[in-house]
């Protein structure tokens, strides 16, 4: 075997050996590690470093993009919407949350309550010197 590659994978190689790791390093996504071997091999890899290149100015135009404007359905359903009555219980218009002051559990909101630990198994007593 001479080691060699068949002229028509060498190209296929060459634009995939990194594939989505060149997005990832783009958007951000890859660990620290990662991240500094992908750099060092776009460093040294025309081929990549255009790609990654490429892929950072089609972001930066949809980043500069303005979002478009709500849709009139959209608009609609909003109105639809009821009002916010001040006394009406919603957490969003202050009146915080249905049921007044009378808690989950037996008591007020906002009242401390006690529980038990039972533990699954007996444990031995702390060694010493132990966390």
């Amino acid at each position: 075997m001479s080691g060699s590659l068949p002229k028509s994978s060498e190209g296929h190689l060459a634009e995939q050996h990194l594939g989505d790791r060149l997005s990832a390093l783009v958007d951000g996504e890859l660990g620290h590690d990662a991240r500094e071997r992908v750099l060092a091999h776009v460093a040294t890899c025309a081929k990549c470093k255009a790609e990654v290149d490429a892929q950072r100015r089609l972001k930066n135009v949809f980043a500069e993009a303005a979002p478009p404007p709500p849709s009139e359905s959209f608009l609609a359903r909003l109105q639809g919407l009821p009002g916010g009555d001040p006394g009406s219980g919603s957490p969003l218009f202050g009146g915080g949350l249905p049921g007044g002051d009378q808690g989950v559990f037996a008591g007020r909101r906002g009242d401390r309550f006690e529980f038990a630990y039972a533990p699954a198994r007996p444990h031995g007593p702390a060694e010493p010197g132990g966390p």
